[in-house]
């Protein structure tokens, strides 16, 4: 037993954006981080190629979750290993990409997470990610990164513009997504997470919320709440 789970073979998260900036590198460390300090045996596979998974894990100063750079065309043989290692998760940081990298990614997967901010051209990116993903078969659900804050308690047009968009295409959108905060890109430059760095603040908050998302879409057959 490891975090309250019998083990039964490791899980895979794919984090998945054809665009750049959308933040897909700190929301898989950030989820890498959660999964470690729940007790599980963690696996990043740095497939980005600007490897920034590995120059956070370099910037690390304690333990965590293990990074590996790994080739998309290597990752079976990846999660094989992490198998065998007796890991319970393994997330991917995919690299943008329309090509066939993204595929492998998808195809090694139990659950696709497709990260995009609240902006028309990450919606128009995000399209064919998902069709990708409902072609091979496999669940997923959409996240909103990089949000700005509510402001008087309602949403910014942009964030209920970006559901609207991302509703027809038939995926759920998850109800916890991550805000625009600096907490994020501060705990990146030292090796760490918000929830290491800021334990009590919105941002390691945030990143509570979704890792229990997750968690439950990996080991459970939970239904995702949606921002429907």
């Amino acid at each position: 037993m490891r975090g309250g789970w019998t083990r039964r073979c490791v899980k895979t998260l794919a984090i998945l954006s054809r665009k750049g900036g959308t933040g897909k590198t700190t929301l898989a460390v950030h989820l890498a981080v959660a999964a470690w300090q729940s007790g599980l045996g963690v696996l990043v596979a740095d497939c980005d190629r600007q490897a920034s998974a590995t120059e956070w894990r370099k910037a690390r100063q304690s333990g965590g979750p293990v990074v590996f750079g790994a080739k998309s065309a290597a990752l079976f043989a990846t999660q094989q290993a992490s198998q065998r290692a007796g890991r319970d998760l393994m997330i991917i940081d995919t690299s943008p990409s329309a090509s066939e990298d993204l595929a492998d990614a998808v195809r090694c997967a139990d659950f696709c997470l497709m990260v995009l901010r609240p902006s028309f051209l990450d919606v128009k990116a995000v399209r064919d990610t998902a069709e990708l993903v409902g072609r091979l078969g496999k669940a997923g659900a959409f996240v909103i990164n990089q949000a700005p804050p509510r402001r008087a308690g309602k949403e910014m047009a942009c964030v209920g513009d970006t559901v609207a968009q991302l509703t027809p295409l038939g995926r759920p959108i998850l109800s916890t997504g991550l805000r625009s905060r600096i907490a994020y890109q501060q705990a990146i430059a030292e090796g760490k997470a918000v929830q290491e760095s800021a334990p009590t603040s919105a941002a390691a908050q945030e990143i509570g919320q979704l890792w229990k998302v997750i968690q439950d879409q990996l080991w459970t057959p939970a239904r995702i709440k949606s921002r429907r």
